[in-house]
């Protein structure tokens, strides 16, 4: 998905835009030398400015060359651009910019850009490659000019303050009511060019503050005689890791089945302030020691007191599994652990002897860093895949295999790929980051097939005799329909050899309104806008199982699975990202986080389960351990076969891309190796070992990178 798109969501037009691990960010080009003279390719009027004044950039530039403002520290490829523009397209080169006034990224906290301190880069060929940076500092009004982090500071801790100045100014720190004309401050600091408009610790020299109240006082000149310009009161509280839950009760209704949707109700212990539960952890357990191989089962803030917490209907208990662990965690530590035994009639899910298995990933996003977290991830991802399952059907990616869409990219895909052995059959459908930038929806188009070995938009494949649908839009501006010649594709495909006891797997890299994690209206990562009439086409097939990548949202979100609605009757995934992840638990519409997930698709002669792993930490995402419901009956004659596949018509969007490689591609070699079948689901063995009282540690682990 285009991470930080979501003015493009809103107003149908794809932005570039700059993102933590590659995303699209606005993205512009090589300057232009301003000839021979000393004239910096890049300047701005002022250095110092008022809040709301406006900020004149000059910039020489060609091409996609772009000038961006972030908040100082960050770096252009991590978050996106808070404002920027084409150095020679949306002005001309030279030419002074008001860049207040240009194209603008969704950062409301930045919008008006308040006071502090920016960079603001020149930036080469629609990329992230500096060229030059120069760093300003927009002054708040008299009166705020000094603002604290947080109100409220805990034991061990130091106030930390934003002081923002001209010259000569100071700070310093007193108890709250001392006359601070008589009294050496606690803490001071002089406010200098590395530290003007930065966040500044203020620390006494005896190394800690007791439990109170202070005022930070910015000056505007090196002595007291003067009033002060702005301050800041705080307070300093006792603080403490927050004790054990007093108890819980676990319910799950169908836990004689195997699954182990129900709610989890923990009441807190009544903390004082400073030792209050700011979260709580669920992991599935055994002998008060969470499962080995499972990431956490849940995680919810502390918001009310009892606290419930929902677990999804279709979620499957695991093997081994006999409790759920509860713990509570603020800042300063974590509770002992709480024990939830599993209902007398519980039993882990039997999903019976897997006949075919397959993985789901998405969102790739590889540049042109060999090291990049995304390139690394991909690698990793291969690796992780080979070793558990080496009986894998295929790996179908989900879109967003090339961060911008560049040949040079895919080449890097390539090189990682080309490296490993035992890589089952890799199946892309094409994603908006594919065909977003460079030449035109038909030139990306064919980089693309050159790629993917595809030779068309949409297609289907039979694979060990389930029917295999891989669709996309032919247009780039979001919401992107589905073209009405394709739809009538998809409904003839729906049909070929249907039964209603066998699944039908179907792919897209953008998904249906109010379905998966990441498609809701708030969230606003959904991107089909004909999505009701595709959903209503599944729904006369409710074999129909549809992935969807795009959003990044992490395997632990609530709606991981769709599994119908009364009106809708199909199942619906999300994908996650192999790249980057998104994650909604502080924010609704998200925000990034470090990490690289997929599926494991895994049928038997009865079930279908789909399983979420971390492909960095190599573990099973407790969380997304799905049972499929249907009425499925699938014979063991569905063991992996030769493939087939059939091509859809070339029509508009859709024309074939030429045999050739790509100019400077090497052709894509599959390799094929001899599978024994996937690693046992769930490892339960010797637990992570808990430290005192039984503290779980939440640390993640990481593999070890690939080489």
């Amino acid at each position: 998905m285009n991470r930080f798109l979501r003015n493009a969501l809103l107003t149908a037009l794809v932005l570039p835009i700059g993102l933590p691990l590659g995303l699209a960010a606005p993205c512009p080009t090589a300057a232009a030398e301003p000839s021979q003279s000393r004239i910096p390719a890049l300047s701005t009027d002022k250095s110092v400015y008022l809040e709301g004044e406006d900020i004149w950039v000059t910039a020489y530039g060609e091409g996609k060359d772009w000038v961006g403002i972030y908040a100082k520290g960050e770096v252009p490829g991590g978050p996106p651009s808070i404002y920027w523009y084409y150095t020679a397209s949306d002005a001309k080169s030279g030419e002074a910019v008001n860049i207040r006034k240009q194209r603008s990224n969704s950062r409301p906290e930045y919008q008006s850009l308040p006071g502090g301190a920016y960079t603001v880069f020149l930036l080469l060929d629609d990329g992230y490659t500096v060229s030059e940076s120069v760093d300003i500092l927009i002054l708040p009004e008299e009166g705020k000019r000094l603002v604290p982090e947080s109100a409220s500071v805990y034991e061990g801790d130091f106030p930390v303050v934003t002081a923002f100045g001209a010259g000569e100014e100071w700070v310093g720190l007193w108890p709250s009511g001392a006359d601070f004309r008589e009294a050496e401050p606690l803490a001071s600091f002089t406010v200098l060019p590395g530290n003007n408009g930065k966040k500044t610790a203020l620390k006494p020299g005896s190394g800690s503050l007791s439990a109170g109240t202070y005022a930070a006082l910015l000056f505007p000149s090196s002595g007291t005689s003067d009033d002060p310009i702005s301050e800041a009161e705080f307070s300093v509280t006792a603080a403490k890791a927050p004790d054990a839950p007093k108890n819980g009760t676990y319910s799950a209704p169908r836990c004689a089945e195997g699954l182990a949707g129900g709610t989890v109700t923990v009441a807190l212990s009544d903390s004082p302030e400073g030792a209050a539960a700011e979260e709580v952890y669920l992991w599935w357990g055994k002998d008060g020691q969470p499962l080995e191989g499972m990431t956490r089962l849940a995680r919810a803030h502390a918001v009310r007191n009892p606290l419930t917490l929902d677990l999804p209907e279709y979620l499957t208990i695991p093997e081994g599994a006999e409790e759920i662990l509860v713990l509570a965690k603020n800042r300063f530590g974590e509770s002992p652990v709480l024990s939830l035994p599993l209902p007398p009639d519980a039993v882990p899910y039997r999903q019976g002897e897997v006949l075919f298995r397959f993985q789901v990933t998405s969102d790739w996003h590889v540049t042109d860093d060999p090291n990049h977290d995304h390139n690394r991830h991909l690698g990793m991802m291969l690796d992780d895949i080979a070793e558990i399952c080496p009986d894998s059907a295929g790996i179908m990616v989900v879109g967003d295999v090339a961060d911008h869409g560049r040949k040079s990219e895919y080449a890097q895909a390539e090189k990682i790929i080309g490296k490993r052995e035992n890589v089952p059959p890799i199946h892309y459908v094409i994603g908006n980051h594919d065909v977003s930038y460079g030449d035109g929806f038909k030139r990306q188009m064919e980089i693309f097939n050159a790629f993917s070995g595809n030779d068309s938009l949409f297609f289907d494949r039979w694979i060990g005799g389930f029917h295999f649908l891989f669709i996309a839009a032919d247009a780039v501006n979001f919401p992107l329909p589905i073209p009405r010649y394709e739809m009538d594709w998809i409904e003839e495909k729906l049909a070929e050899d249907a039964s209603p006891e066998k699944p039908i797997f179907v792919f897209c890299h953008e998904s249906i309104l109010d379905t998966v994690a990441g498609s809701t209206a708030e969230e606003g990562w959904w991107g089909i806008s004909n999505g009701k009439d595709l959903a209503a086409l599944f729904s006369r097939y409710p074999q129909t199982i549809f992935f969807n990548g795009h959003s990044h949202w992490e395997l632990a979100s609530y709606n991981e699975m769709f599994a119908g609605d009364g009106k809708r009757d199909f199942r619906a995934f999300n994908t996650s990202s192999v790249g980057y992840l998104w994650t909604g638990y502080n924010v609704v519409p998200g925000e990034y986080l470090y990490g690289s997930e997929g599926l494991f698709v895994e049928v038997a002669e009865h079930t279908v389960t789909v399983r979420g792993r971390d492909f960095v930490t190599g573990e099973w995402t407790a969380s997304a351990q799905y049972a499929v419901p249907g009425s499925w009956n699938v014979s063991a004659s569905s063991e992996p076969e030769p493939q087939s596949e059939t091509q859809s018509e070339p029509e508009q969007g859709s024309e074939p891309a030429p045999e050739a490689s790509a100019e400077g591609e090497q052709p894509r070699q599959e390799a094929r190796a001899e599978r024994t079948g996937c690693a046992s689901a769930l490892h339960v063995s010797a637990a992570l070992p808990l430290a005192g009282a039984a503290v779980l540690s939440l640390r993640r682990r990481k593999k070890s990178d690939p080489a």
